[in-house]
């Protein structure tokens, strides 16, 4: 889930592709080459992953995001985040 968001960063070997996730398969691949958006800037990793962001878009400062989930949802860790119970309806 995080292959366009890491494409964009200028040091990011793809040069802005990367390759998209699919089901996996034991002998064909599944997936393609895709590239990130348009209007999407290179900003270099550090930036990508702990800001600050120039815009309110939310494709940069990764980790800044993540603190504020957990804070909007009230948890104090990310293992304890991950434990988080899943719930569908129908």
């Amino acid at each position: 889930m995080l292959g366009a968001p890491l494409a964009v960063a200028a040091e990011a070997p793809g040069s802005g592709l990367y390759w998209t996730s699919a089901a996996a398969h034991p002998s064909l691949p599944r997936s393609r080459v895709a590239p990130v958006s348009a209007g999407a800037d290179s900003v270099d990793l550090r930036t990508l992953l702990h800001g600050p962001a120039q815009d309110p878009s939310g494709t940069v400062n990764l980790f800044g995001a993540l603190r504020r989930a957990l804070a909007k949802t009230g948890y104090s860790d990310l293992k304890e985040f991950q434990r988080v119970g899943l719930t569908v309806r129908h």
